[in-house]
């Protein structure tokens, strides 16, 4: 037996023990995801995310499996900038679009309270001062209010973290059929709120597109060809 043997059975004894509690345990160590997780926690390091470092190197790798569609990029649900912040670092050039009432949640629901995760835009616009050329801020709810600014436009990455089953019904409605083919849309509280976890099955359940849970409270849905924009 070798030493290479006995540590991969204690770890999957870990990964096991663990799991029976409901866990799951990731390895940062590989070079391909110590560097994702470093730029993450460059990015982290400008605003507090409730988006854990996990959730943030998926989001990464989200946004760098774009790379190749054409297409901007947009944030629906910014709070202090934490998560733009990771998209930006990801991104090379290209350019964001960040939309939030920047006075917290227009409405309760699930376990959530009107006005919370508020983030004034002066501060997000300062914690992404280096930035400044790549971003585009829109205030109001979105769709209704700032909607418009962007309708003409297509994209290939969107990330919603909008808590709440309306706005996130809505903003897929929205995105989707503006986004290229390739292009994803990444949302969080996948499946920690069941008004997310809704209007994600709502939407698909008429929709195509490939929709794919993640490891964190995430899920991405991918955009084919076959439904892409015109």
């Amino acid at each position: 037996m070798t030493f290479n043997y006995f540590k991969s059975r204690i770890q999957m004894s870990g990964h096991a023990a663990l799991g029976k509690l409901g866990f799951g345990l990731t390895n940062y160590r590989h070079p391909q995801r110590a560097e994702a997780l470093a730029n993450v926690q460059e990015a982290r390091a400008l605003a507090y995310t409730a988006t854990t470092p996990l959730e943030c190197v998926e989001i990464d790798q989200a946004v760098r499996a774009t790379l190749k569609v054409p297409g901007d990029m947009a944030e629906v649900g910014v709070y202090l900038g934490g998560t733009a912040a990771v998209i930006l670092n990801a991104s090379h050039g290209r350019h964001l679009h960040l939309f939030d009432t920047f006075a917290g949640l227009p409405d309760s629901g699930d376990y959530l309270v009107k006005g919370e995760y508020a983030g004034s835009m002066d501060s997000v616009s300062r914690t992404l001062a280096a930035y400044s050329d790549r971003i585009t801020l829109h205030a109001g709810l979105f769709p209704e209010d700032s909607g418009p600014d962007v309708e003409n436009l297509r994209f290939s990455f969107v990330h919603l973290d909008m808590d709440l089953y309306d706005g996130t019904l809505a903003a897929m409605r929205f995105f989707w059929p503006r986004m290229n083919p390739g292009g994803i849309l990444l949302s969080h509280d996948y499946p920690q709120i069941d008004g997310v976890v809704r209007a994600f099955h709502e939407f698909f359940a008429t929709e195509d597109g490939v929709l794919l849970p993640l490891s964190g409270q995430q899920c991405i849905a991918v955009k084919l060809a076959s439904n892409a924009a015109a």
